[in-house]
This record gives structure tokens, C-alpha cells and sequence, in this order.
């Protein structure tokens, strides 16, 4: 059986679909790699891979739906899978040579159904998540070792052990949310080392299906997925918490920002924060109390209806600076040291970092 298949959906003749292709096949291990043609014609993908086409280890398959979102190319790779383990792979990415090598010795070794890639942004370098415990690599926890941190199920999971889960179709963002909480939360056994190969992640393309502006309602309708997995059922007290706690801070205020108008927020927008706001707190009792003031602060501006630009934009005042109290500081003070709050948090990502970047190769 092939060991591991790597699912590549391509919706642009001018992606560099070879480069990741390329980057997926310099492993000694027994790959595949599936290229879909999403409303493509194939003639045009198969032309940029030249020689790459023509490899056994390359397959190239064509899904022509009308509808422009990952969700639906990647799930008709899975329908068509058949790899004993499965990974996503972007069409403008790229693997560090021997990276799956490498991610199917850890999963040997740590007998783990799931193995998350670190991740090297080209521009920016290593990514702060998930932001795990110190020295785990291990049976990670999707709750104590900040797991719900990272959102794209980069990485290797295996295909059988999630025979039924698939991403999340008619949404215009967010199609992976509920499909890496699945994965995290799981009872899955899962390993992840930082100084592994890493995920490459470029941004020299400008046209990715999920960065399209809409309205902020459409920036959030993934949680109607989440609440239906029945992992979501399962998930206890702290780790709702948690999960609701980094979907304020990162996506609900995320939102905001983008949002902002010359009249401050829309109707149509404020009212989807607040009742945002208020779902995540009924999942989530006492999740306020774990944010950064400075988010609380923003939430509360976002919700009322004579907020202006002005006020919004001091509200959010520089996200980019975290060394501050607004920051660091919790809104119930007692929370400060929580494992879930910003200060603990951001140690931890930090770190992660750091090893990412220490191992690059």
C-alpha cells in the first residue's frame, strides 16, 4: 500500500503546481501524489507539471463542479484516496525535502494517527503553533497542549482512522475549522516534533480561493459546522473554552479589523459579533474571563451602536505589539496564569518558533 498521499487541488493554470509536486516526490518512501484539476482543464495542470506527469508517482484527476472552494477538491481527493496515510498539500507550497520521510518514521515510532507538520511561513518564518507543552512530541492533548492553536490540518493523518471526515462544503472561509478540531479532539493519538521538515508555506500568489472579502457572517457560518460534529458533543468544559477563546481573539476580532468601515461597523456586522459573542459564551461560560483586556476591550466596542472608526481602530490600537499589560493581562486578573491566557500562550508559541526555525532545512 502507498504510505503516504499527498492531495493537491489546483484552481489556476498560473499556480506553480510543479514546485509542490516537485517538493512531495523528494522522499525515498512509497508516495503518491494526487493533483486535482478543480474546474480546470487538466490538459493545462498536466502541462505545467511537463515530465512530473508522466511519473508513477503522480495522478492526476479532474473535478469539474462549478462551485470555488478547497473544501470541494480536497474532499473528492479523499473520496478517491489510497494511502495509508493522507496530507493536504497547497498548489503555490511546498515540503522541505524528506519531509514525509520524516513524518512517517515519527508516526512509526510514536504509533500515532495523526502527525502535525511544522510550519515555515518563506517570508516570516516558523509558526508559533500548536503551541504544546515543553519536550511533547507525543500522545498530545488536544486542550493542554494548545493543539486548537493551528486550524489547517497540515501534516499526515491516517486515512483509515478517518475514513467519514471531510471538510466542510458551501462555506466561503473557514472550511477546515470543524476538520482540525475532529482531528485534535479525537482521542486521536498524535505527535508532533518542531525540529522536524517543515511545511513551507510561500505567499507569492495572490488569488487563493479563501481570501475573498464578504460580509462578516460568512467569516463565522463554520461554526454551525463545528457544533454538528459530534466530537463538539464530547469536548469538555476547558477545552470549549479554550477553542471559544481563541476563536474571539483571532477570528471574531480578526473579523473586526477587516471590517472597519469609514462609518465604523454595518449593522449587518455588529449584530453577527454580538451574537457570535454571546454563542461562544454559552458554549464557553467564564471564556471572557481568560482573554487579554485589550480583546475584551475591542469585543465591547465592536457590539455597541454609536461606535465609530476612530473608536474601533483605538480599540484594536497595534495587535502586532504583545510586550504591554492590555496584552498580558487577563480581564479576571486571577486568570493571568491560565494555560489557555496570553502570557503562558505566547511563551509557549514562542518557543515553538524558535525550534522551527533553529531546524530549518
Amino acid at each position: 500500500m502507498t504510505q503516504a498521499e499527498i492531495i493537491i487541488g489546483v484552481h489556476s493554470g498560473s499556480r506553480p503546481v510543479e514546485r509542490a509536486v516537485s517538493s512531495a516526490l523528494a522522499n525515498e518512501r512509497d508516495i503518491l501524489v494526487t493533483v486535482i484539476a478543480h474546474n480546470l482543464d487538466p490538459a493545462i495542470v498536466a502541462e505545467r507539471l511537463g515530465a512530473l506527469a508522466a511519473d508513477n508517482r503522480v495522478r492526476l484527476l479532474a473535478l469539474q463542479d462549478g462551485v470555488r472552494s478547497p473544501a470541494n477538491a480536497f474532499n473528492f481527493g479523499l473520496d478517491n484516496a489510497v494511502g495509508e496515510f493522507v496530507g493536504l498539500l497547497g498548489s503555490d507550497d511546498e515540503l522541505s525535502r524528506s519531509a514525509l520521510d520524516e513524518w512517517l518514521a515519527l508516526a512509526e515510532a510514536r504509533s500515532a494517527d495523526v502527525v502535525i507538520a511544522p510550519i515555515r511561513r518563506i517570508a516570516a518564518g516558523g509558526v508559533a503553533s500548536p503551541r504544546v507543552r515543553p519536550r511533547r512530541t507525543q500522545e498530545l492533548d488536544g486542550d493542554r497542549d494548545r493543539l486548537f492553536e493551528r486550524t489547517a490540518p497540515l501534516g499526515l493523518w491516517r486515512r483509515q482512522r478517518f475514513a467519514g471526515l471531510r471538510f466542510t462544503e458551501g462555506l466561503p472561509r473557514g472550511v477546515d475549522q470543524s476538520f482540525g478540531l475532529h482531528l485534535w479532539f479525537s482521542g486521536a493519538s498524535i505527535a508532533f516534533d518542531p525540529t522536524s521538515p517543515a511545511y513551507l508555506e510561500h505567499d507569492d500568489q495572490k488569488d487563493r480561493v479563501t481570501k475573498a472579502p464578504g460580509p462578516a457572517a460568512e467569516d463565522l457560518a463554520y461554526l454551525d459546522a463545528i457544533e454538528s460534529d459530534a466530537v463538539f458533543g464530547e469536548m469538555s468544559p476547558s477545552a470549549r473554552r479554550a477553542v471559544a477563546a481563541k476563536i474571539l481573539r483571532v477570528h471574531v476580532i480578526g473579523s473586526i479589523s477587516t471590517h472597519i468601515g469609514p462609518d465604523g461597523l454595518s449593522d449587518a456586522d455588529r449584530a453577527t459579533y454580538a451574537e457570535t459573542w454571546r454563542r461562544l459564551k454559552r458554549w464557553a461560560p467564564g471564556v471572557d474571563g481568560i482573554l487579554a483586556r485589550r480583546d475584551t476591550r475591542i469585543l465591547r466596542e465592536a457590539v455597541v451602536d454609536d461606535a465609530t472608526e476612530e473608536s474601533l481602530r483605538a480599540a484594536l490600537g497595534d495587535r502586532s505589539k504583545y510586550l504591554s499589560a492590555d496584552v498580558l493581562m487577563t480581564s479576571n486578573p486571577l486568570r493571568v496564569l491560565h494555560r489557555h491566557a496570553p502570557l503562558r500562550s505566547l511563551i509557549a508559541g514562542r518557543r515553538v518558533a524558535m525550534a522551527v526555525n533553529a531546524a530549518r532545512r
